[in-house]
Protein backbone atom coordinates (compact mmCIF):
# COMPACT_ATOMS: atom_id res chain seq x y z
CA UNK A 1 0.00 0.00 0.00
CA UNK A 2 2.96 2.21 0.89
CA UNK A 3 3.92 1.82 -2.29
CA UNK A 4 0.95 2.75 -4.27
CA UNK A 5 0.80 5.67 -2.58
CA UNK A 6 4.12 6.71 -3.40
CA UNK A 7 3.30 5.79 -7.17
CA UNK A 8 0.54 7.87 -7.04
CA UNK A 9 2.52 11.04 -5.74
CA UNK A 10 4.88 11.89 -8.72
CA UNK A 11 2.60 12.14 -11.34
CA UNK A 12 -0.34 13.96 -9.08
CA UNK A 13 2.21 16.83 -7.67
CA UNK A 14 3.05 17.11 -11.27
CA UNK A 15 -0.42 18.02 -12.15
CA UNK A 16 -0.87 19.68 -9.06
CA UNK A 17 1.67 21.54 -10.41
CA UNK A 18 0.69 22.24 -13.84
CA UNK A 19 -2.64 22.90 -13.07
CA UNK A 20 -1.57 25.91 -10.59
CA UNK A 21 0.02 27.09 -13.81
CA UNK A 22 -3.11 26.79 -15.80
CA UNK A 23 -5.05 28.61 -12.79
CA UNK A 24 -2.86 31.40 -12.40
CA UNK A 25 -3.32 32.40 -15.77
CA UNK A 26 -7.23 32.40 -15.66
CA UNK A 27 -6.44 34.21 -11.87
CA UNK A 28 -4.18 36.93 -13.82
CA UNK A 29 -7.29 37.35 -16.62
CA UNK A 30 -9.45 37.77 -13.50
CA UNK A 31 -7.71 40.48 -11.97
CA UNK A 32 -6.66 41.80 -15.18
CA UNK A 33 -10.76 42.40 -15.88
CA UNK A 34 -11.46 43.30 -12.41
CA UNK A 35 -8.50 45.98 -12.45
CA UNK A 36 -10.02 47.13 -15.99
CA UNK A 37 -13.37 47.78 -14.75
CA UNK A 38 -12.04 49.55 -11.38
CA UNK A 39 -9.64 51.63 -13.60
CA UNK A 40 -11.56 52.53 -16.30
CA UNK A 41 -15.65 52.02 -15.58
CA UNK A 42 -17.95 53.29 -13.41
CA UNK A 43 -18.89 51.48 -9.98
CA UNK A 44 -22.12 50.67 -11.16
CA UNK A 45 -20.58 48.55 -14.08
CA UNK A 46 -18.06 46.92 -11.99
CA UNK A 47 -20.61 46.25 -8.42
CA UNK A 48 -22.83 44.22 -11.80
CA UNK A 49 -20.34 42.24 -13.33
CA UNK A 50 -19.28 41.40 -9.56
CA UNK A 51 -22.93 40.25 -9.08
CA UNK A 52 -23.03 38.15 -12.69
CA UNK A 53 -19.83 36.91 -12.71
CA UNK A 54 -20.61 35.43 -9.37
CA UNK A 55 -24.11 34.06 -10.91
CA UNK A 56 -22.29 32.54 -13.81
CA UNK A 57 -19.85 30.88 -11.22
CA UNK A 58 -23.51 29.32 -9.63
CA UNK A 59 -24.71 27.66 -13.15
CA UNK A 60 -21.00 26.56 -13.64
CA UNK A 61 -21.40 24.86 -10.24
CA UNK A 62 -24.76 23.52 -10.71
CA UNK A 63 -23.62 21.70 -13.88
CA UNK A 64 -20.69 20.61 -12.42
CA UNK A 65 -22.33 19.03 -9.02
CA UNK A 66 -25.20 17.26 -11.97
CA UNK A 67 -22.32 15.93 -14.43
CA UNK A 68 -18.97 16.62 -13.51
CA UNK A 69 -18.47 15.84 -10.40
CA UNK A 70 -20.87 12.40 -10.70
CA UNK A 71 -18.74 11.38 -13.93
CA UNK A 72 -15.36 11.83 -11.83
CA UNK A 73 -16.43 9.67 -9.23
CA UNK A 74 -17.79 7.33 -11.54
CA UNK A 75 -15.13 7.33 -13.72
CA UNK A 76 -12.72 5.74 -10.84
CA UNK A 77 -14.72 2.07 -11.52
CA UNK A 78 -14.91 1.94 -15.18
CA UNK A 79 -12.50 1.01 -17.79
CA UNK A 80 -11.03 3.38 -20.67
CA UNK A 81 -13.78 2.15 -23.18
CA UNK A 82 -16.48 2.76 -20.65
CA UNK A 83 -15.04 6.18 -19.47
CA UNK A 84 -15.19 7.36 -23.26
CA UNK A 85 -18.88 5.96 -23.59
CA UNK A 86 -20.02 8.05 -20.97
CA UNK A 87 -18.61 11.31 -21.71
CA UNK A 88 -19.43 10.87 -25.22
CA UNK A 89 -23.14 10.53 -23.54
CA UNK A 90 -22.41 13.23 -20.97
CA UNK A 91 -21.60 15.85 -23.56
CA UNK A 92 -24.84 15.82 -25.40
CA UNK A 93 -26.05 16.38 -22.34
CA UNK A 94 -24.05 19.23 -21.33
CA UNK A 95 -25.08 20.88 -24.53
CA UNK A 96 -28.95 21.00 -23.73
CA UNK A 97 -28.46 21.53 -20.08
CA UNK A 98 -25.84 24.56 -20.64
CA UNK A 99 -28.28 26.23 -22.99
CA UNK A 100 -31.47 26.15 -20.75
CA UNK A 101 -29.25 27.62 -18.31
CA UNK A 102 -27.80 30.25 -20.30
CA UNK A 103 -31.46 31.46 -21.47
CA UNK A 104 -32.90 31.66 -17.93
CA UNK A 105 -30.14 33.25 -16.49
CA UNK A 106 -29.34 35.82 -19.64
CA UNK A 107 -33.53 36.74 -19.26
CA UNK A 108 -33.20 36.63 -15.69
CA UNK A 109 -29.57 39.10 -15.93
CA UNK A 110 -31.69 41.86 -18.67
CA UNK A 111 -34.59 41.82 -16.29
CA UNK A 112 -32.77 43.04 -12.86
CA UNK A 113 -30.44 45.60 -14.99
CA UNK A 114 -33.60 46.74 -16.37
CA UNK A 115 -35.43 46.88 -12.71
CA UNK A 116 -32.43 48.24 -10.97
CA UNK A 117 -30.03 49.66 -13.17
CA UNK A 118 -31.49 52.23 -15.25
CA UNK A 119 -28.28 53.73 -16.35
CA UNK A 120 -27.06 50.61 -17.94
CA UNK A 121 -28.70 48.90 -21.36
CA UNK A 122 -30.33 45.75 -19.82
CA UNK A 123 -30.92 44.25 -23.36
CA UNK A 124 -26.97 43.69 -24.14
CA UNK A 125 -26.62 42.78 -20.58
CA UNK A 126 -28.90 39.86 -20.98
CA UNK A 127 -27.97 38.72 -24.23
CA UNK A 128 -24.36 38.61 -23.33
CA UNK A 129 -24.34 37.24 -19.91
CA UNK A 130 -26.53 34.35 -21.25
CA UNK A 131 -24.20 33.75 -24.17
CA UNK A 132 -21.69 33.71 -21.21
CA UNK A 133 -23.20 30.92 -19.15
CA UNK A 134 -24.05 28.91 -21.81
CA UNK A 135 -19.97 29.23 -23.57
CA UNK A 136 -18.76 28.61 -19.73
CA UNK A 137 -20.47 25.63 -18.99
CA UNK A 138 -19.24 24.09 -22.63
CA UNK A 139 -15.91 25.25 -21.89
CA UNK A 140 -15.78 23.67 -17.57
CA UNK A 141 -17.09 20.18 -19.43
CA UNK A 142 -14.25 19.59 -20.94
CA UNK A 143 -11.85 21.03 -18.61
CA UNK A 144 -13.45 18.63 -15.92
CA UNK A 145 -12.96 15.41 -18.54
CA UNK A 146 -9.03 16.58 -18.90
CA UNK A 147 -8.70 17.14 -15.41
CA UNK A 148 -10.60 13.37 -15.16
CA UNK A 149 -8.16 11.72 -18.00
CA UNK A 150 -4.70 13.90 -16.44
CA UNK A 151 -4.90 15.24 -19.90
CA UNK A 152 -2.95 18.64 -18.81
CA UNK A 153 -1.77 19.23 -22.35
CA UNK A 154 -4.98 19.57 -24.15
CA UNK A 155 -5.99 21.83 -20.78
CA UNK A 156 -3.08 24.13 -20.64
CA UNK A 157 -3.59 24.59 -24.72
CA UNK A 158 -6.94 25.46 -24.27
CA UNK A 159 -7.10 28.03 -21.16
CA UNK A 160 -3.95 29.42 -23.34
CA UNK A 161 -6.22 30.54 -26.17
CA UNK A 162 -8.83 31.66 -23.77
CA UNK A 163 -6.74 33.97 -21.86
CA UNK A 164 -4.84 35.54 -25.01
CA UNK A 165 -8.42 35.80 -27.11
CA UNK A 166 -9.95 37.35 -23.97
CA UNK A 167 -6.91 39.77 -23.54
CA UNK A 168 -6.80 40.73 -26.74
CA UNK A 169 -10.47 41.33 -26.84
CA UNK A 170 -10.09 43.01 -24.26
CA UNK A 171 -7.58 45.51 -25.93
CA UNK A 172 -9.80 46.19 -28.94
CA UNK A 173 -12.80 47.07 -26.14
CA UNK A 174 -10.10 49.36 -24.60
CA UNK A 175 -9.25 51.13 -27.44
CA UNK A 176 -12.57 51.69 -28.54
CA UNK A 177 -13.86 52.87 -25.31
CA UNK A 178 -16.47 50.55 -24.80
CA UNK A 179 -15.09 48.47 -21.67
CA UNK A 180 -18.35 47.91 -19.64
CA UNK A 181 -19.91 44.94 -18.18
CA UNK A 182 -21.62 43.54 -20.90
CA UNK A 183 -19.15 44.45 -23.55
CA UNK A 184 -16.66 42.55 -21.29
CA UNK A 185 -18.89 39.46 -21.06
CA UNK A 186 -19.30 39.21 -24.85
CA UNK A 187 -15.49 39.16 -25.12
CA UNK A 188 -15.42 36.59 -23.17
CA UNK A 189 -18.21 34.14 -24.02
CA UNK A 190 -15.93 34.78 -28.16
CA UNK A 191 -13.03 33.60 -26.14
CA UNK A 192 -14.57 31.07 -24.77
CA UNK A 193 -15.81 30.11 -28.13
CA UNK A 194 -12.12 30.21 -29.62
CA UNK A 195 -11.18 28.18 -26.49
CA UNK A 196 -12.85 25.30 -27.92
CA UNK A 197 -11.48 24.64 -31.08
CA UNK A 198 -8.18 23.67 -29.54
CA UNK A 199 -7.50 20.07 -26.67
CA UNK A 200 -8.17 16.64 -27.57
CA UNK A 201 -11.69 16.06 -28.24
CA UNK A 202 -13.76 13.07 -27.37
CA UNK A 203 -13.39 10.10 -30.23
CA UNK A 204 -16.92 10.42 -32.43
CA UNK A 205 -19.58 7.89 -31.53
CA UNK A 206 -18.81 4.39 -32.68
CA UNK A 207 -21.75 2.72 -35.08
CA UNK A 208 -23.46 0.10 -33.48
CA UNK A 209 -22.27 0.87 -29.79
CA UNK A 210 -22.01 -1.53 -26.92
CA UNK A 211 -22.97 -0.47 -23.60
CA UNK A 212 -25.47 0.08 -21.01
CA UNK A 213 -28.30 2.41 -22.49
CA UNK A 214 -28.53 5.69 -22.04
CA UNK A 215 -31.24 5.43 -19.42
CA UNK A 216 -28.80 3.76 -16.96
CA UNK A 217 -25.62 6.18 -17.61
CA UNK A 218 -28.27 8.76 -16.58
CA UNK A 219 -29.55 7.08 -13.56
CA UNK A 220 -25.79 6.76 -12.58
CA UNK A 221 -24.77 10.77 -12.86
CA UNK A 222 -28.54 11.27 -10.97
CA UNK A 223 -27.97 9.13 -8.24
CA UNK A 224 -24.50 10.64 -7.33
CA UNK A 225 -25.30 14.49 -8.29
CA UNK A 226 -29.02 14.69 -7.06
CA UNK A 227 -27.99 15.72 -3.35
CA UNK A 228 -24.61 17.38 -5.29
CA UNK A 229 -26.95 19.99 -7.03
CA UNK A 230 -29.22 21.31 -3.90
CA UNK A 231 -25.65 20.98 -2.18
CA UNK A 232 -23.80 23.48 -4.59
CA UNK A 233 -26.94 25.81 -4.36
CA UNK A 234 -26.56 26.16 -0.59
CA UNK A 235 -22.58 26.38 -0.66
CA UNK A 236 -22.73 29.10 -3.21
CA UNK A 237 -25.31 30.87 -1.17
CA UNK A 238 -22.18 30.49 1.72
CA UNK A 239 -19.88 32.21 -0.48
CA UNK A 240 -21.37 34.79 -2.31
CA UNK A 241 -24.59 35.37 -0.61
CA UNK A 242 -22.66 38.22 0.79
CA UNK A 243 -22.39 40.20 -2.88
CA UNK A 244 -26.27 40.05 -3.24
CA UNK A 245 -26.75 40.63 0.46
CA UNK A 246 -24.61 43.81 0.45
CA UNK A 247 -26.13 45.05 -2.53
CA UNK A 248 -30.02 44.59 -1.38
CA UNK A 249 -28.48 46.51 1.81
CA UNK A 250 -26.64 49.38 0.31
CA UNK A 251 -26.87 49.33 -2.95
CA UNK A 252 -24.78 47.79 -5.83
CA UNK A 253 -21.79 50.52 -5.27
CA UNK A 254 -21.01 49.00 -2.17
CA UNK A 255 -20.84 45.60 -3.81
CA UNK A 256 -17.95 47.31 -5.55
CA UNK A 257 -15.89 48.17 -3.00
CA UNK A 258 -16.39 44.71 -1.03
CA UNK A 259 -15.33 43.10 -4.31
CA UNK A 260 -12.71 45.51 -5.18
CA UNK A 261 -11.36 44.43 -1.91
CA UNK A 262 -11.66 40.58 -2.64
CA UNK A 263 -9.83 41.05 -6.05
CA UNK A 264 -6.43 40.89 -4.93
CA UNK A 265 -6.92 37.88 -3.04
CA UNK A 266 -8.53 35.55 -6.39
CA UNK A 267 -5.42 33.70 -6.91
CA UNK A 268 -5.16 32.22 -3.57
CA UNK A 269 -9.05 30.78 -4.01
CA UNK A 270 -8.08 29.78 -7.78
CA UNK A 271 -4.96 27.91 -6.49
CA UNK A 272 -7.11 26.03 -4.29
CA UNK A 273 -9.19 25.22 -7.14
CA UNK A 274 -6.28 23.76 -8.93
CA UNK A 275 -5.47 21.90 -6.30
CA UNK A 276 -8.75 19.95 -5.55
CA UNK A 277 -9.35 19.32 -9.41
CA UNK A 278 -6.33 16.79 -9.91
CA UNK A 279 -6.75 15.96 -6.27
CA UNK A 280 -9.90 14.66 -6.48
CA UNK A 281 -9.53 11.66 -8.85
CA UNK A 282 -6.83 10.70 -6.76
CA UNK A 283 -8.48 10.74 -3.49
CA UNK A 284 -11.64 8.54 -4.83
CA UNK A 285 -8.69 5.93 -5.93
CA UNK A 286 -7.13 5.85 -2.86
CA UNK A 287 -10.23 5.68 -0.96
CA UNK A 288 -11.66 2.79 -2.94
CA UNK A 289 -8.32 0.81 -2.31
CA UNK A 290 -8.96 1.90 1.40
CA UNK A 291 -5.15 3.44 0.93
CA UNK A 292 -5.64 5.55 4.49
CA UNK A 293 -2.07 6.14 5.07
CA UNK A 294 -1.66 7.43 1.67
CA UNK A 295 -4.53 9.56 1.90
CA UNK A 296 -3.15 10.72 5.08
CA UNK A 297 0.17 11.95 3.68
CA UNK A 298 -1.63 13.44 1.21
CA UNK A 299 -3.70 15.53 3.18
CA UNK A 300 -1.39 16.91 5.49
CA UNK A 301 0.99 17.49 2.14
CA UNK A 302 -1.15 19.64 0.39
CA UNK A 303 -2.77 21.56 3.44
CA UNK A 304 1.07 22.57 4.61
CA UNK A 305 1.67 23.12 0.64
CA UNK A 306 -1.09 25.66 0.19
CA UNK A 307 -1.48 27.19 3.04
CA UNK A 308 2.61 28.25 2.87
CA UNK A 309 2.02 29.34 -0.78
CA UNK A 310 -0.65 31.38 0.76
CA UNK A 311 0.88 32.84 3.35
CA UNK A 312 3.70 33.92 1.24
CA UNK A 313 1.49 35.89 -1.54
CA UNK A 314 -0.13 37.13 1.56
CA UNK A 315 2.99 38.94 2.24
CA UNK A 316 3.84 40.02 -0.92
CA UNK A 317 0.17 41.88 -1.27
CA UNK A 318 0.82 43.52 2.39
CA UNK A 319 4.22 44.61 0.82
CA UNK A 320 2.66 46.09 -2.47
CA UNK A 321 -0.51 47.03 -1.48
CA UNK A 322 -0.29 50.97 -0.94
CA UNK A 323 1.36 51.05 -4.24
CA UNK A 324 -1.21 48.91 -5.78
CA UNK A 325 -3.60 51.49 -3.62
CA UNK A 326 -2.22 54.16 -5.22
CA UNK A 327 -1.18 53.53 -8.46
CA UNK A 328 -3.90 50.70 -9.56
CA UNK A 329 -6.87 51.51 -7.46
CA UNK A 330 -8.28 54.46 -8.46
CA UNK A 331 -9.45 57.15 -5.90
CA UNK A 332 -12.90 55.46 -5.86
CA UNK A 333 -11.94 52.51 -3.87
CA UNK A 334 -9.20 54.07 -1.33
CA UNK A 335 -9.47 52.27 2.27
CA UNK A 336 -10.29 49.20 1.36
CA UNK A 337 -7.40 47.73 2.78
CA UNK A 338 -8.95 46.28 6.28
CA UNK A 339 -11.16 44.33 3.91
CA UNK A 340 -8.26 43.27 2.17
CA UNK A 341 -6.63 41.51 5.10
CA UNK A 342 -9.78 40.02 6.70
CA UNK A 343 -10.41 38.45 2.69
CA UNK A 344 -6.98 37.12 3.51
CA UNK A 345 -7.64 35.17 6.76
CA UNK A 346 -10.97 33.81 5.37
CA UNK A 347 -9.08 32.75 2.02
CA UNK A 348 -6.45 30.90 4.93
CA UNK A 349 -9.17 28.95 6.63
CA UNK A 350 -10.85 27.82 3.65
CA UNK A 351 -7.62 25.57 2.50
CA UNK A 352 -8.67 23.18 5.12
CA UNK A 353 -12.76 23.33 4.48
CA UNK A 354 -11.43 22.76 1.01
CA UNK A 355 -9.33 19.58 1.53
CA UNK A 356 -12.01 18.31 3.35
CA UNK A 357 -14.80 18.78 1.07
CA UNK A 358 -12.85 17.39 -1.98
CA UNK A 359 -12.70 14.08 0.06
CA UNK A 360 -16.11 13.96 0.73
CA UNK A 361 -17.20 14.88 -3.18
CA UNK A 362 -14.62 11.90 -4.07
CA UNK A 363 -16.29 9.41 -1.98
CA UNK A 364 -19.40 10.65 -3.64
CA UNK A 365 -21.17 11.41 0.08
CA UNK A 366 -23.21 14.33 -1.80
CA UNK A 367 -26.16 13.98 0.20
CA UNK A 368 -24.05 14.91 3.76
CA UNK A 369 -22.55 17.65 1.95
CA UNK A 370 -25.85 18.85 1.11
CA UNK A 371 -26.95 18.37 4.62
CA UNK A 372 -23.89 19.96 6.14
CA UNK A 373 -24.04 22.94 3.78
CA UNK A 374 -27.75 23.59 5.26
CA UNK A 375 -26.66 23.46 8.57
CA UNK A 376 -23.52 25.75 8.13
CA UNK A 377 -25.25 28.47 5.85
CA UNK A 378 -28.15 28.90 8.08
CA UNK A 379 -25.40 29.62 10.88
CA UNK A 380 -23.56 31.59 8.74
CA UNK A 381 -26.81 33.99 8.10
CA UNK A 382 -27.72 34.20 11.90
CA UNK A 383 -24.12 35.48 12.24
CA UNK A 384 -24.38 37.99 9.50
CA UNK A 385 -27.67 39.32 10.33
CA UNK A 386 -26.09 39.95 13.80
CA UNK A 387 -22.50 41.20 11.98
CA UNK A 388 -23.89 43.11 9.25
CA UNK A 389 -25.76 45.83 11.04
CA UNK A 390 -23.00 46.23 13.51
CA UNK A 391 -19.62 46.07 11.09
CA UNK A 392 -21.27 46.47 7.62
CA UNK A 393 -19.25 44.88 5.22
CA UNK A 394 -16.12 43.87 7.69
CA UNK A 395 -19.03 41.59 9.48
CA UNK A 396 -20.06 40.02 6.38
CA UNK A 397 -16.18 38.84 6.19
CA UNK A 398 -16.38 38.27 9.41
CA UNK A 399 -19.67 36.07 9.24
CA UNK A 400 -17.71 34.19 6.27
CA UNK A 401 -14.98 33.22 8.57
CA UNK A 402 -16.74 31.94 11.15
CA UNK A 403 -18.98 29.59 9.00
CA UNK A 404 -15.60 28.25 7.00
CA UNK A 405 -13.77 27.30 10.79
CA UNK A 406 -17.28 25.97 11.65
CA UNK A 407 -17.48 23.62 8.22
CA UNK A 408 -14.26 22.48 8.76
CA UNK A 409 -14.87 20.93 12.07
CA UNK A 410 -18.03 19.47 10.89
CA UNK A 411 -16.84 17.87 8.09
CA UNK A 412 -13.54 16.52 9.92
CA UNK A 413 -15.69 14.79 11.99
CA UNK A 414 -17.68 13.29 8.96
CA UNK A 415 -14.65 12.11 7.59
CA UNK A 416 -13.25 10.59 10.85
CA UNK A 417 -17.19 8.57 10.57
CA UNK A 418 -16.89 7.53 7.60
CA UNK A 419 -12.69 6.47 8.18
CA UNK A 420 -14.58 4.40 11.08
CA UNK A 421 -17.73 2.81 9.28
CA UNK A 422 -14.99 1.08 6.86
CA UNK A 423 -13.20 -0.15 9.57
CA UNK A 424 -15.65 -1.88 11.29
CA UNK A 425 -17.05 -2.83 7.65
CA UNK A 426 -13.70 -4.48 6.95
CA UNK A 427 -13.10 -6.58 10.13
CA UNK A 428 -17.08 -7.86 10.08
CA UNK A 429 -15.97 -9.04 6.37
CA UNK A 430 -12.42 -10.41 8.00
CA UNK A 431 -14.47 -12.68 10.14
CA UNK A 432 -13.03 -13.87 13.34
CA UNK A 433 -9.36 -14.65 13.82
CA UNK A 434 -8.31 -18.24 13.48
CA UNK A 435 -7.35 -20.31 16.62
Amino acid sequence: MTGRALSVSKPFWTNSLLSIVDQVLLSGLNFAVGMCLIRFGTKSDYGLYSQLFAASLFAVGVLEALIGSPMVALAAHLDATQRAQMVRRLRRFQWVAGLGLGLLFGVGAGWVVHGNLPELDALPAGLAFGLYVFTSTLREFRRSVWYMESDLGSLLRSDGAYVLAALGLGALLWWSEHLGASAVLAALSLANLVAGLLGRHPAADPAGEDGPPWRHTLAQIWDKGKWAVPGTAVAWLGSYGFLYLTSALSGVQATADVSAARLPLVPVGLMVVAWSRVARPVAGRMLGAHDWPGLNRLTWASLGAIEVLTVVYLTMLMVAFPWLETHVLSSKYQGVHPLVWAWGVFFLVTVPRNIASTWMASIGAFRQLFIEACVVVSLMGVLASVLIPRWGAMGAVLALIAMEIFDTAVMTVMIWRHWQRIQREATRAAGPAPA
